[in-house]
């Protein structure tokens, strides 16, 4: 269980409150009633930025809050790791909000040299807060190709593990640019040059996370739902997500191939996504979710899912487990 810790990039962006600070409360409550340990990747360059801007009253109050928690989370037993937004490079605060740049939203978007010290640099940002080794990434927004020019920022931060794919997923409108055309069919892989080709020799891990085509209907739902009953169906977050050109017209009149996520409505599919990765004789599933897209509906039937997990005997582990 997956959660990219992390405000939205639209405008607004939210609050720290209601998309951090609140649901990951929730999400800590439900993993300490069911003894589940989750992974957080850390959006580190939102740190970066808050230390950065961290003389304005509001800036400093939501730096606190945020390193607090993730302290907490880390005393917990949960294990945090690097998530890299890299558009926060070109972003500042003006005392009362973020004001975001998004033109370089993707890691290749920079030069090698600036791509490796970005990563070094918030390696060790999350470093120095969670005294916690730090070798697992999920790039922002599924960015993370071509994979050999970051290739070097992750041997020189020593990065070992990536959870960034999910097979089948394709998008390059807008600032994204992903393509999982072709992947193995596994649940897990080592590659080397390419995030999409399996190396067996190679240095680097995937652990994709789980896909499943959602169908039209589905969507429909889940937009209904939102109108309908907005006190269960709408996420906590109270911000507005970066725009994806075309993305609501195809999930409404096509369907569409997303990941595996515990975010609202997309928590009913996670045991159909368990079934068909137990057929295929996965040993391991990879779901996401994000603390600002939790609701109250998808909360509840969070610690449900969890628990018939476990009563089928499966167990939940974390990449810090998996790297020992």
């Amino acid at each position: 269980m997956t959660y990219d810790y992390e405000l939205f990039f639209g405008n607004p962006t939210g609050t720290v409150e209601h998309c951090i600070i609140e649901p990951t409360n929730r999400l800590r409550e439900i993993a300490k009633k069911t003894k589940v340990a989750l992974v957080f990747f850390i959006d580190v360059g939102y740190l970066k930025k808050m230390n950065e801007f961290i003389h304005f009253p509001k800036v400093k109050h939501e730096y606190e809050l945020v390193t607090n928690q993730i302290k907490t989370l880390v005393k917990e037993g949960h294990d945090c790791q690097l998530h890299i937004h890299p558009h926060w490079e070109d972003t500042i605060h003006d005392g009362e909000s973020w004001i975001m740049d998004v033109t370089r939203y993707k890691l290749v978007d920079f030069e090698q040299q600036d791509i490796e010290r970005i990563v070094q640099d918030y390696q060790q940002i999350l470093l120095n807060l969670t005294g916690k080794k730090v070798d697992s990434f999920r790039a922002g927004g599924w960015c993370l190709q071509p994979f050999s020019k970051v290739k070097s920022a992750f041997e020189k931060a020593n990065l070992l593990l990536d959870s960034t794919v999910f097979p089948k997923g394709k998008n390059v409108k807008g600032n994204y640019y992903y393509d999982f055309s072709k992947t193995p069919d596994k649940d897990h892989w080592q590659f080397s040059e390419d995030i999409c080709e399996e190396d067996i020799n190679g240095e680097f891990s995937e652990y994709p996370i789980s896909n499943y085509k959602y169908s039209v209907w589905f969507f429909w739902q889940l937009f209904l739902l939102g109108r309908l009953n907005p006190k269960d169906h709408k996420p906590m977050g109270d911000g507005y997500p970066m725009p994806s050109p075309g993305h609501k017209r195809e999930m409404l009149t096509k369907g569409k191939l997303l990941s595996a996520s515990v975010d609202g409505y997309f928590v009913t599919k996670l045991n159909a996504v368990i079934r068909r990765n137990t057929v295929k004789k996965f040993d391991h599933t990879v779901i996401i979710g994000h603390p600002k897209a939790c609701t109250r509906f998808a909360l509840a039937r969070l610690e449900r899912f969890i628990r018939l997990q476990q009563r089928r005997g499966n167990r939940f582990s974390t990449f810090a487990e998996i790297q020992k």
